[in-house]
């Protein structure tokens, strides 16, 4: 599959490319043309490939190439199957059992070749082979760092600088304010942190009133130093980025932060910006001024009734800073702000991803804002850069709630009602694409096979009957063979000689040739008795079909006709969202049929969500009803939660060697142990 732009000799661009776009290159870099079609990666010769859907009602306007829904099961288990329900059921098509019935005693005489056994699903052979845009490890190409021409030296040192760069200082004897470069002081001088809402101060007053305002306050409280953005950030983006990555210092080393409103009704105003929710939290103490009003003490909690519009939300966020008390989880807290900051409203100004930067106060390790970069690229690099929680890990297996954030790899809520902490990663992310794709290390992957049902080797339980009942087909054929050859002796002798021993012969060829033709009348029920019984072990696939099959006829196309009540295909008790366990009715973990009738009344097509879909797995010999926009072709095994493993089913993007997320199924977690570990795959990002 690819990634680049094709560099396309000269000699092609008329002949070839112009038609045949966009070009794209495999694992081994060699380059591709086709047409803008659904592709894939074949598991047999890693090519890129047009993709074949087989659907319960193909589509002639279809990009996928529909067809009918096939099975490669061996002929003659499907027509004894055929012919064993014909017999039992008689329809409309029974008409035709003499003539199917001829088909299938060629079919058992003609020689077929066994499917063959393998031990895990198809691999999957495609891999990322684009550049990372940014890099978990400092070894690997970024081009961000390229782009900006980063300085290692000059990262680490800023990195590690806590104390603001420069302060707003007041000289007692020249009875002046200067802005000061505090690495160049001997000592540290203790100041005052300075927040307000700038749409405030510009409504009702002026810059210069706010400098005025803040001066003034800071030498009422008994301090001679300050720190207001309007004063000591730089302009220059470079410098600017720099004063960013430490705003959070800031508040967390002055001695108290002051909040300058206008008049008392600013408070919603001020507590719906962005960077004015880490600004206090992060503060030791918090002083307010409003109007000309005289500088006051407030909590936390105070400030949470009079600014935050979503109390509800934000209650334990402020009272883990607030009080002590109701202490969160590390990783729940962070989250808890992530989504408070995406709630306020951000100033406009140089940098898309302003909002990460004002998370990133609260994680221990921080990023270099950059300009050009998403939201979700900075946020991928924030939690890269804090790895304790692996939060991008663990959230690459969420299934988003909101199906419209489907490609996106951050996720809000998700759809089986699991928190953040409760998935295990089994995968990590070690970069960022351009696209905003998160570029994984470490998954297991298997292929999704659309085209039809393959002939997989499977075995039942041993059992002798059954194995007598196999050979019987053969057995009568060789009867009905000699019992010929004797009724021809018979008649040739008879006419050779008058004695009375070539009419026994022919009368025990007869008897010989009616209890043969019985058996092979018969046959087909014996043929579907020895392929019946319990599936004990399957040849790893994961199928897939446009449109809803039931379990019984995913079983009849993947292994034939049976005789009995052996269940080879479950439905899953919540594996999809479309899954209905059995309840009362039942003592064992196990999915309930309703759900096939419901995924059949469902519409097949959802704007928001996308198609029906079923996938089959013959290693859990489970089937999973589910929708997306796109046939999913491949799928990753990327973490386990609650006793299940989650599995994201992706499509695949030709144009840039990236996976986009369809969906994600709950499945078991010991399937993962047949899928054959991938190299680096990017997921998500912009379709």
């Amino acid at each position: 599959m690819s990634l680049l732009p094709l560099p396309t000799p000269m000699n092609f661009l008329s002949t070839t490319t112009d038609r045949k776009q966009p070009g794209c290159y495999n694992s081994q870099l060699k380059p591709a043309y086709h047409g803008i079609t659904p592709r894939y990666t074949s598991s047999s010769s890693g090519k890129c490939k047009q993709l074949t859907v087989q659907s319960v009602n193909p589509s002639l306007t279809s990009d996928w190439n529909e067809r009918d829904v096939r099975s490669s099961a061996p002929l003659s288990t499907r027509l004894a199957g055929w012919l064993t329900r014909m017999m039992f059921n008689p329809s409309r098509e029974t008409f035709l059992w003499l003539f199917v019935w001829l088909y299938y005693i060629i079919a058992i005489l003609l020689p077929s070749r066994e499917p063959a056994y393998a031990s895990n699903y198809k691999p999957y052979l495609m891999r990322f082979v684009g550049q990372l845009w940014a890099a978990r490890s400092p070894r690997e190409f970024s081009l961000r760092a390229r782009a900006e021409g980063e300085d290692d030296a000059l990262v680490r040192r800023v990195t590690h600088a806590l104390y603001p760069r420069f302060l707003v200082v007041y000289n007692g004897h020249k009875r002046e304010w200067t802005k000061i470069n505090v690495e160049a002081m001997v000592e540290r001088k203790p100041y005052v942190a300075v927040t307000y809402c700038y749409a405030d101060i510009e409504k009702y007053g002026s810059t210069e009133m706010l400098i005025q305002r803040t001066r003034s306050a800071t030498l009422d409280q008994g301090f001679t130093a300050y720190w207001l953005d309007l004063e000591c950030l730089f302009e220059d983006p470079v410098q600017k980025a720099q004063d960013l990555y430490r705003m959070s210092d800031v508040y967390r080393l002055a001695s108290f932060t002051l909040i300058i409103l206008t008049n008392e009704s600013a408070w919603p105003a001020w507590g719906g910006r962005v960077w004015t929710l880490p600004e206090a939290l992060l503060s030791r103490e918090l002083r307010y001024t409003a109007g000309n009003n005289a500088v006051t003490p407030i909590s936390l909690i105070q400030i949470a009734s009079l600014a935050y519009s979503h109390h509800s939300e934000e209650s334990q966020i402020i009272n883990s800073y607030g009080l002590g008390k109701d202490p969160l989880e590390r990783l729940d807290r962070n989250l808890q702000l992530k989504e408070a900051i995406w709630r306020r409203e951000s100033f406009q100004g140089r940098y898309r991803a302003e909002k990460v930067y004002a998370l990133m106060g609260f994680f221990e390790h921080r990023i270099l804002p950059n300009a050009e970069e998403t939201e979700l690229q900075a946020l991928a690099r924030l939690f890269m850069a804090n790895d304790n929680d692996r939060i991008a890990d663990r959230m690459i297996s969420m299934f988003p709630r909101d199906r419209r954030a489907i490609n996106q790899w951050y996720t809000k809520e998700d759809e089986y009602g699991a928190k953040l902490w409760d998935i295990e990663p089994a995968a990590q992310v070690i970069g960022i694409t351009s696209n905003g794709s998160l570029v994984l290390d470490g998954c297991r992957a298997a292929t999704i096979r659309w085209k039809n049902f393959p002939s997989i080797a499977f075995a039942t339980r041993r059992s002798f009957r059954r194995l007598l009942a196999l050979g019987v087909p053969y057995v009568a054929f060789f009867f009905f063979v000699l019992s010929c050859a004797l009724i021809s002796i018979g008649n040739q002798t008879a006419s050779t000689s008058a004695s009375g021993s070539s009419g026994g012969t022919t009368a025990g060829g007869g008897v010989m040739l009616a209890f043969s033709l019985i058996l092979l009348i018969f046959a087909p029920i014996f043929t579907t008795y020895a392929h019946s019984g319990r599936v004990v072990l399957a040849r790893p696939w994961l199928i897939g079909v446009k449109g809803v099959i039931s379990a019984q006829e995913a079983s009849d196309y993947l292994y034939g006709g049976q005789i009995g009540n052996s269940r080879r295909t479950l439905y899953t008790p919540s594996g999809s969202p479309l899954a209905r366990p059995k309840e009362h009715e039942s003592k064992f973990r196990e999915g309930h049929a309703s759900q096939y009738e419901a995924a059949r009344a469902a519409p097949p097509f959802d704007p928001i969500e996308g198609h029906m879909f079923t996938l089959v797995d013959t290693i859990s010999g489970t089937i999973y009803y589910f929708r997306a926009h796109r046939p999913p072709t491949v799928c990753l095994f990327t973490g386990s939660e609650g006793g299940q493993g989650r599995f994201v089913l992706s499509s695949e993007e030709c144009g840039s060697s990236e996976l986009r997320r369809e969906t994600v199924l709950r499945m078991p977690s010991f399937i993962s142990g047949y899928m054959n570990t991938c190299d680096w795959v990017a997921l998500g990002g912009k379709p």
